[in-house]
């Protein structure tokens, strides 16, 4: 397996060299781009007593973010690689016919539970793992990231949430991303303290990865890498 979990993207010359490692030097690629977490979403509240709130897209900001996306998209286009926008709102078939061709998979930070759900409406959770396996490179940021992990609830789920907060489990680890001390959510005294009180309630055995923006972990096959600028702390 090959991933590349960046808190920010690849954003500096250690993490391109890292993108450039895991796949082998090459831009005669095909790449799958996944939006779906950058998604503007409004959160509201729910008329429906299972769910406390419910996302919305916000039309006004929608323009700005399919803009956006042909950005990003752009950006892959102009080193040389094939790429195609997979949408997880899209046809479910579709999407797995699209990520079944693709050797990178890009997935975009935004909102984790927005892209967890349209993960599990799509059927994504179903099969990305076996496509990891086969050798696609998965490489993400922020909510993508956090959806390859077993658990992604650390920092702000408790019981009361109704929302899932399980990810995909492409690995056996968990990453708290843009981790940065003197930030009364992210410190890592903050992370450890969250982490004890969700052991006390569900089973939570995994190391977490202290990622701050401009770092990632990198995954080639067995070995592991906390890499990027700054110190490196897992807990």
């Amino acid at each position: 397996m090959k991933l590349l979990l960046t808190s920010s993207g690849i954003d500096n010359p250690e993490l391109e060299q890292a993108f450039s490692d895991l796949t082998n030097n090459r831009t005669d690629l095909n790449v799958a781009l996944i939006p779906t977490a950058s998604d503007p979403i409004d959160w509201i509240k729910s008329e429906l007593p299972i769910y406390d709130v419910i996302p919305k897209i916000n039309e006004d900001r929608l323009e700005k973010n399919l803009a956006w996306q042909e950005t990003w998209k752009k950006s892959y286009e102009d080193r040389g690689f094939n790429v195609t926008i997979v949408d997880l709102k899209q046809d479910p078939d579709w999407i797995k016919e699209e990520l079944s061709k693709a050797d990178i998979i890009d997935v975009c930070g935004g909102d984790g539970n927005w892209l967890r759900e349209w993960a599990k409406v799509s059927k994504l959770d179903t099969y990305l793992k076996e496509l990891i396996e086969r050798g696609i490179v998965y490489t993400a940021s922020s909510a993508g990231s956090c959806l390859a992990v077993p658990d992604f609830g650390l920092g702000w789920w408790t019981p009361e949430w109704k929302e899932d907060h399980t990810g995909l489990g492409l690995v056996d680890f968990c990453v708290a991303v843009h981790q940065r001390e003197g930030d009364e959510r992210t410190s890592e005294h903050k992370i450890i303290e969250n982490r004890e009180k969700m052991r006390k309630i569900i089973n939570f055995p995994w190391k977490v990865y202290l990622l701050k923006d401009g770092q990632a972990v990198k995954v080639d096959g067995d070995k592991i890498e906390h890499i990027g600028p700054g110190e490196k702390r897992v807990v």
